[in-house]
């Protein structure tokens, strides 16, 4: 078996059962289990531990694999203390009891905002709201962050687009994408980031994609961007943009110094960036009411 097959074993419905199992024995009868789509508990874990220090995190696989879970233990055991995450990616909410379900499309989408640099600047760059270089590093990001959403709307806009008709035929997307943004599709630097492609580019890309016309994108425009850009759009590709940013501050810092005059210890790594800037990240108010409840 491949590596990447055991990964997929161990994170599945049937191993979370499983781990349940194991974990529900009396001494841990009033604790809390917690299940997740995947690496989701790097962002949950301090913000849980907060309100209940004795909870179990259990990694189902992915989004249908946590309603499977959902399904299996509330029904066989509902004494016991659980709750479910879920992203709510471009689907409808499904309002279920301890489950949650992201205001934005992921939880990739809380770390993006401007709040969130605001934080990392202050705290790992040591930079004062009132310093000049926290001033220009702020107006650089939100000038940025302004241009990217508007490279990347159209392909936003047509996989939700995809996702939409998809579920209205009731057929598959056909779509599978990457967790980069097509850099084909995109020209970025922080002096400026442009779009260069079409519908047409995006249907030569994924040709086996379900067909989306610029009718269907009119159709869903108006309710699509009702929704700040930052919590809309797909949330791998917003948190791309932020690590691209912190890595402009922390080279512009170690080395250019056109901005940041001191050097900096502070690294980050992408595998690991819902660890590292976990403490930063957004906690929405229905995220804090969910968690008090199952406290």
């Amino acid at each position: 078996m491949q590596p990447q097959d055991l990964l997929n074993k161990a994170k599945s419905p049937k191993t979370a059962f499983h781990k349940f199992v194991l974990l529900h024995r009396q001494e841990h009868i009033k604790d809390l289990f917690c299940f997740f789509e995947g690496s989701d508990s790097q962002y949950y874990f301090p913000r849980i531990n907060i309100y209940n220090e004795n909870h179990h995190p259990i990694i189902c696989g992915n989004k249908k694999a946590v309603f499977e879970v959902y399904d299996f233990i509330k029904i066989k055991y509902p004494k016991y203390k659980t709750s479910f995450f879920v992203d709510s990616d471009f689907d409808e909410n499904t309002e279920k009891v301890d489950l949650y379900t992201t205001c934005g499309y992921s939880i990739e989408n809380f770390y993006c905002t401007e709040n969130v640099i605001n934080r990392i600047l202050k705290n790992e760059f040591f930079l004062k709201v009132t310093d000049s270089e926290y001033i220009k590093l702020m107006d650089l990001f939100n000038k940025r962050q302004k241009e990217f959403h508007q490279a990347t709307s159209l392909f936003n806009l047509w996989y939700f687009s995809a996702k939409e008709k998809a579920k209205m035929l009731n057929q598959s997307t056909n779509v599978s994408l990457d967790e980069k943004f097509p850099k084909d599709f995109i020209s970025f630097s922080f002096n400026s980031i442009t779009s260069n492609y079409s519908l047409n580019d995006i249907k030569e890309k994924y040709p086996n994609a379900i067909d989306v016309t610029e009718e269907d994108l009119d159709k869903n425009k108006e309710f699509f961007f009702s929704k700040e850009p930052t919590f809309r759009f797909r949330g791998k590709y917003e948190i791309e943009f932020i690590i691209k940013y912190i890595n402009f501050i922390i080279n512009d810092a170690n080395s250019n110094k056109v901005i940041l005059k001191k050097k900096t210890k502070f690294k980050i790594d992408s595998a690991l960036v819902l660890t590292q800037l976990s403490q930063y990240a957004e906690t929405t108010s229905n995220l804090i009411s969910f968690l008090k409840s199952c406290a």
